[in-house]
């Protein structure tokens, strides 16, 4: 009975390790549930291609034209347990962003954060065709996630925006995600952005889709999207850059996250 016992904690001890593992809190553009624990650090890089894939074979498929990299980094806050700070760097008007995300819950089937960020784009403020660029602002968001079995988590997150680049006034709206494990390493992941009511009709919802692809400690994540930007006030307020392109205008894009 000892033997099988030790035999059966053996088999447990790479499951717990995997559930107490660091993982940068970041789908495609969507902030997770997941966390960096205790003092670990991890960085994300972020890279899209601002030129559409259809119509231009001839340029890669978009990958001769510009394109918007970021950095971000995130620390775990030992002393508070479940707090990271996060800090984000992008090229995309180039937007400054620090959060603090705390876990709030992390139950069996569903888990959640509350997360708080300041954003800031660091050009001068002028009027463009567009709306405003150079704005500053505030975004409150309430990551939560549903685990459908062992092999996909359903997101939402709730975010409340301080402005936009077309509205001066809050707007509220709700991202959701889709990650689906294929096999250990591989799998599919999925976001929405929805409109959010109080900015034009005029302006199109925007997504993202494609695959990640887990290795040790790295996480590489290919996606299509016809959304514009890598930050909450970017790719949630709905305006952003003039909005996301038609469904059938998607351009590429990957992240790379590392955990130390």
């Amino acid at each position: 009975m000892i033997a099988n016992l030790r035999t059966a904690a053996l088999c447990l001890a790479p499951a717990l390790l995997l559930a107490e593992s660091s993982e940068y809190p970041l789908a495609v553009n969507l902030p997770t549930g997941d966390m960096m624990q205790f003092w670990d650090m991890g960085i994300a890089f972020t890279h899209r291609f601002s030129t559409p894939a259809s119509g231009h074979g001839k340029d890669a498929y978009g990958l001769d034209g510009y394109a918007y990299p970021g950095l971000g980094v995130d620390f775990g806050i030992k002393p508070v347990k479940g707090l990271n700070v996060i800090l984000y760097r992008t090229a995309d008007n180039k937007t400054f962003t620090f959060a603090l995300q705390q876990r709030i819950l992390n139950g069996d089937y569903v888990r959640m954060s509350l997360r708080a960020e300041r954003f800031d784009e660091v050009v001068k403020r002028a009027e463009t065709p567009v709306g405003t660029v150079g704005i500053n602002g505030g975004a409150y968001q309430l990551p939560t996630e549903f685990f459908l079995g062992d092999f996909a988590v359903l997101s939402v997150v709730p975010t409340y925006l301080s402005r936009t680049t077309t509205q001066k006034k809050p707007v509220f709206t709700a991202g959701a995600g889709l990650r689906v494990d294929i096999t250990d390493k591989l799998g599919f992941v999925g976001e929405y952005y929805p409109r959010p009511s109080k900015v034009d009709r005029t302006f199109r919802p925007g997504y993202s889709a494609g695959f990640t692809y887990k290795t040790f400690k790295h996480r590489f994540t290919l996606v299509a999207t016809n959304a514009t930007g890598t930050t909450t006030n970017q790719v949630l307020s709905g305006d952003y850059g003039g909005g996301a392109r038609s469904t059938g205008q998607w351009a590429l894009g990957f992240n790379v996250a590392r955990t130390f």
